[in-house]
């Protein structure tokens, strides 16, 4: 699923099944910054071709922005997660922050790549539709602004730190 960033305004609309490749094709054509919204830290971001994806991204370079707001960390913290032992691995370059109370939104699943490709999978786990896009105005703009918002708002969850002696 190739996509090209700033110049693809193809919209695809794909099945459930495929929504972890298509991310992690969102992910592999960014190069300056990757913002991820997530009701929850499930399957969706622990797929290992999103991780391998996210963390070939993250040591590209020292200036790669990789943020990931989510709602709920419950099953990250039991059943362990991908993404948070590669942001706990690569610190600087990998942030992970949980949404207030009020921001809390379960229908909200999308990526924006470098601030106007987008991955939208409304309603995760059970989408209503599932869309890549490489070049998505004006939606894809709106989605960064109103995450943005979020992400200032929104705080580290002390639970996901990893202790060290």
């Amino acid at each position: 699923m190739p996509l090209a960033i700033g110049t693809d305004d193809t919209l695809q609309s794909l099945s459930r099944s495929e929504a972890s490749q298509a991310l992690a094709s969102l992910v592999a054509a960014c190069s300056r910054s990757l913002w991820i919204r997530v009701p929850l830290l499930d399957e969706l971001t622990a797929d290992s071709e999103v991780c391998e994806a996210i963390k070939t991204m993250a040591i590209s370079s020292e200036r790669i922005d990789i943020r990931i707001l989510f709602d709920d960390h419950d099953n990250a913290i039991r059943d362990g997660h991908r993404l948070v032992h590669l942001a706990r691995r690569l610190p600087s370059r990998l942030q992970l922050r949980q949404t207030q109370q009020d921001d809390r939104d379960a229908q909200a699943c999308h990526a924006i790549g470098d601030g106007t490709g987008l991955f939208e999978a409304k309603g995760w786990p059970r989408p209503d539709r599932v869309h890549l896009c490489g070049h998505r105005l004006p939606r894809a703009p709106r989605l960064a602004r109103d995450f943005r918002e979020h992400w200032e708002r929104a705080g580290g969850n002390p639970e996901l730190r990893e202790l060290r002696l």
